[in-house]
């Protein structure tokens, strides 16, 4: 084993610079309250470097972050403040500072937190606040809200708000941390139109200020317009002009702006829109009035706010009586019928009209006086209050039958105004004059075959009196027991109502009657006298035939008469002037007629050779007409026994031993118009 020996050496190292300064951590968080002021040393900061000598002399510096409010001692490494700390302008720096031996450096980060004092009060938003709110707001909701900040932090930045002794009656309720505002109970705009408020507010660390907050009440449309009377009344004149002023009405509203302003208008009872108001309550007159048309008016006045949409207007009324007072403006107006009937035998002192007329205007000027106009004064009077017209003279229809009355009415008015009224009184005709006939006595002539229904004659009769007091009706009183005669009851026209005859009736005397249709008739007569003429229409009759005759035979001393014939015709004159000659039976001439009817036996005749004959004689009346046709049986001229007329024609025959034929119809029908007309007589002569 080896023996150790030691020995001490003294080595000195030579320091080089191979270490760099070391801050003891990279980052360190610092607090510093805001209220330092400048060349406040907030703290050294401090590395150390493994070198030594020189290179172990350390010098610091701040990167970046300071923002000139920070600085550091390049020595010792105080940290110091160059300025007021401002927390509320800036809380937080982030500082870089950095340790350098010359040669080698480190950086550290160092985090300022600037931390607050209070050196700020409460700053509310707004100087003064002023809100609105509508009065209907319902209690408990939510009107208004403020705002205070305080820049401080923590609890020095925690306001409080708090109301002072401004609200004495608690309308309004103050939330303390919001600052919102709730309204406790009903607004009234009316009673109260705003409210100032104290509003106090205090931070954490008893910093305090405090703002004027003014609560305007907004009116609401919530009162109606109020009349300061319900019943107007007036008095006008009826002629106040369109445009005047009648009277004013009224109201006042208790709220406020547009909802105070008030519209007038005319509800009812003036349909035709004579006023008007404005809106100021003026009630005026926009058309004439008429007192006479409507005397009176009961106005309904309608007052309504102005209160803008969508509000609710509110609406009041009032009563206005408007009494017009007259104006003498009217003429009395006539009433009564413009036509009047009295009749003609009126007494006198009778009232036979009354005139009436009315006149719309009222009191004296409604009061009527009645006169009468023109030139009928001495038949008629009228009195001047009742307007009776009476009868001061006789009347006669037939003399005058109208009169023309001007009546005049005229009122009791200043100036009086009048009007007048023409009135025609018309005479009623009275039953006072009899109907008389254009002459008593008429005479006239027909001929007696005249046929029934022929005119003969028109008798006239004239009545004064009118209608039917002068209508006339004519009759036939007398002289027509056959009714053989008739007269048209309206045109007095008397014609033939029947077959005449004059060998019946040769002659009437009719009493005509012309009767008026009064109530008691008046009757006038007149005596018709007709003659009736002859016309040849009756042929001629042997009343006698057949004649019977005996002759003795062989008589002497011929010619010798041995017949008178005799026939008769019952026209008058010539018609009945008949001649005779023989027309048959008498061929060997024995016997001869003269035309007188003188039958002649002028020859012997001789029993032996012919006992009988039969001689046919005709009697032919005033103008000769042979008849040439056959023979006629007898009884075609035969006198008609019911009425003693005579037939228009034939003969008369006798047959002796035989029967003659009968003649025709048509034979017959000749013979009736046959002038003149003869008959024949069968002459049965024995021997």
């Amino acid at each position: 084993m080896g023996v150790l020996g030691l020995s001490m050496v003294e080595i000195t190292l030579q320091d080089i610079n191979d270490n760099p300064p070391i801050f003891p951590t990279d980052i360190l968080d610092v607090t510093v309250q805001e209220n330092v002021g400048d060349g406040f040393r907030i703290m050294q900061l401090t590395a150390t470097d493994a070198d030594e000598g020189p290179n172990a002399l350390v010098t610091y510096t701040i990167i970046s972050g300071a923002d000139d409010s920070f600085r550091i001692d390049p020595e010792s490494g105080d940290l110091i403040a160059t300025k007021r700390l401002d927390r509320e302008r800036r809380s937080k720096y982030s500082l870089l500072v950095r340790a350098d031996d010359g040669q080698q450096s480190s950086d550290m980060r160092v985090n300022i937190t600037v931390s607050d004092v209070n050196d700020h009060t409460p700053k509310f938003s707004r100087s003064v606040y002023s809100f609105d709110i509508p009065e209907d707001m319902a209690p408990g909701s939510i009107v208004a809200a403020i705002l205070a900040s305080d820049s401080d932090s923590g609890v020095n930045g925690e306001i409080t708000y708090s109301l002072e002794e401004d609200d004495d009656d608690s309308t309004f309720l103050l939330n303390p941390v919001t600052g919102v505002f709730n309204v406790t109970r009903p607004l009234d705009y009316e009673t109260q139109q705003y409210y100032i408020l104290t509003v106090r507010a205090v931070d954490g660390g008893g910093q305090a200020s405090s703002v004027r907050v003014y609560f305007n009440v907004l009116d609401v449309n919530d009162n109606r317009p109020v009349f300061n009377a319900t019943v107007y009344s007036t008095s006008i004149l009826e002629n106040l002009a369109p445009g005047s002023s009648v009277l004013v009405v009224a109201a006042s509203d208790a709220d406020d702006g547009s909802n105070a302003q008030l519209s007038y208008s005319i509800a009812s009872g003036d349909p035709q829109a004579h006023f008007g108001i404005t809106n100021s309550g003026v009630l005026q007159t926009r058309k004439p009035l008429d007192r006479e048309s409507q005397s009176f008016y009961n106005l309904v006045i309608t007052v309504n706010d102005m209160a803008p949409s969508p509000a609710t207007r509110f609406t009041s009324t009032a009563q206005v009586s408007v009494i017009l007072l007259d104006v003498n403006d009217c003429p009395p107006v006539f009433t009564s019928q413009k036509m009047a009937y009295v009749q003609e035998n009126t007494a006198v002192d009778t009232v036979v009209f009354k005139a009436q007329a009315t006149d719309a205007d009222s009191g004296p000027n409604s009061y009527v006086e009645y006169s009468l106009g023109g030139s009928y004064g001495i038949k008629f009077s009228i009195d001047n209050i009742d307007g009776s017209v009476r009868l001061v003279g006789e009347l006669d229809r037939e003399e005058m039958a109208n009169y023309t009355l001007t009546v005049i009415a005229t009122d009791k008015g200043q100036p009086p105004l009048s009007s007048t009224m023409e009135v025609t009184m018309v005479v009623l005709d009275v039953n006072d004059n009899t109907p008389s006939f254009s002459q008593n006595i008429y005479d006239i002539e027909i001929e007696e075959n005249m046929l029934s229904g022929t005119d003969v004659l028109q008798v006239f009769a004239s009545d004064a009196d009118e209608g039917t007091n002068g209508q006339i009706r004519f009759s036939i009183a007398a002289g027509n027991g056959n009714s053989d005669f008739r007269i048209d009851s309206v045109t007095g026209v008397i014609s033939v109502a029947k077959l005449l005859d004059r060998e019946t009736r040769p002659s009437y005397s009719l009493v005509v009657q012309a009767a008026d249709r009064g109530s008691s008739p008046r009757v006038d007569r007149a005596t018709v006298n007709i003659v009736l003429l002859d016309v040849n229409d009756c042929a001629p009759v042997f009343e006698l035939s057949p004649y019977t005759i005996r002759v003795q035979e062989n008589l002497e001393n011929l010619p010798k008469n041995i017949l008178q014939v005799v026939g008769r015709d019952d026209d008058y004159g010539p018609n009945g002037q008949l001649s005779y000659s023989l027309s048959g039976g008498n061929d060997e001439g024995a016997f001869s007629l003269t035309s007188s009817g003188q039958l002649k036996l002028v020859r012997t005749l001789d029993r032996e050779a012919q006992d009988s004959y039969i001689l046919i004689i005709t009697a032919i009346d005033s103008v000769r007409y042979v008849w040439d046709g056959p023979e006629l049986p007898t009884h075609a001229f035969s006198r008609a026994s019911s009425n003693g007329s005579c037939s228009p024609a034939g003969s008369t025959s006798v047959l002796a031993n035989g029967t003659a034929g009968a003649a025709s119809s048509d034979l017959q029908q000749g013979l009736h118009s046959a002038l003149p007309l003869h008959s024949r007589v069968s002459r049965h002569l024995t021997i």
